[in-house]
């Protein structure tokens, strides 16, 4: 059986991801196919990569996003984010995505004609600065007659591209389900835009017809900014809660669809 990860965009958020992934592998749970939109892309580059939990986490910790993200005369966004390729090019051996470890593939938004891209190969780096530019904030991704930007606005959570890509079973990581609400006293374009394209991102995913065959997994996240990057270490432990509370369901439905009566049950019930 072919396990997906799908991990979602929520710029610092992410970190619960990371969590996320310490307690599958502490289960034995390997993936298959790895699919991640904006942030999601860029922890599901390191795990492609070949890496372990713990070694993303190490990596992670150690970013310091004051050189990473600079600010830009605001003519297409107000921060840079080209240090993603020093971040890519200093922590993974892959350079093509069709060259990864795990199967891999990372979404984008092309803003010229409105379409979601899925990158199957070519640049890693690439890929991931593409999918990570939300708009507004970060400068967007231009590649030939294409601009692109976060993929989280047409599908934030990639769970139908996992099984498009040959999944059987995808567990995925939602990090804007329980990302709530605007604190009225700490307002600023960066909480604005956000707020505003979470709850877009919200109302667009959808789940519907595929429960038997996905476990999501929504860390409790919404108290923090998103912005706020020194929330790490407690974003970390979000993620790990969020996944004790699915990991039974998970192996349960894992060894279900691996067993012969489970095949059985569901090949009658396709």
């Amino acid at each position: 059986m072919r396990i997906g990860y799908a991990l979602s965009g929520g710029v610092g958020y992410g970190y619960a991801h990371i969590g996320v992934l310490k307690v599958l592998e502490k289960n034995n749970i390997i993936p298959d196919i790895i699919v991640g939109t904006s942030v999601g892309s860029l922890i599901g580059a390191f795990l492609a990569d070949g890496k372990k939990a713990e070694e993303i986490e190490n990596i992670a910790l150690k970013i310091d996003w004051n050189k990473i993200l600079k600010f830009t005369l605001p003519k297409e966004g107000l921060l840079s984010i080209d240090g993603i390729y020093e971040i890519l090019n200093n922590n993974v051996k892959i350079k093509n995505i069709e060259d990864s470890v795990i199967k891999f593939a990372v979404l984008a938004t092309d803003l010229c004609d409105g379409s979601e891209k899925v990158f199957l190969s070519g640049s890693v780096a690439d890929a991931v600065r593409a999918s990570c530019s939300l708009p507004g904030i970060f400068s967007p991704f231009r590649q030939g007659e294409h601009i692109y930007v976060d993929g989280g606005i047409l599908n934030n959570l990639p769970v139908k591209t996992a099984f498009d890509l040959g999944a059987d079973f995808v567990i995925g990581v939602d990090l804007i389900a329980k990302a709530f609400g605007l604190n009225i006293h700490h307002v600023d374009i960066f909480s604005i835009v956000w707020k505003s394209l979470q709850l877009m991102i919200q109302r667009n995913t959808k789940l519907e017809n595929i429960e038997k065959k996905l476990v999501v997994i929504q860390p409790d996240i919404g108290k923090y900014n998103p912005f706020d990057l020194s929330k790490k270490i407690e974003i970390i432990k979000k993620g790990e809660e969020a996944a004790e509370e699915k990991i039974k369901l998970i192996v349960d439905k894992i060894n279900e669809k691996t067993s012969i009566a489970g095949k059985i049950k569901e090949f009658f019930t396709k």
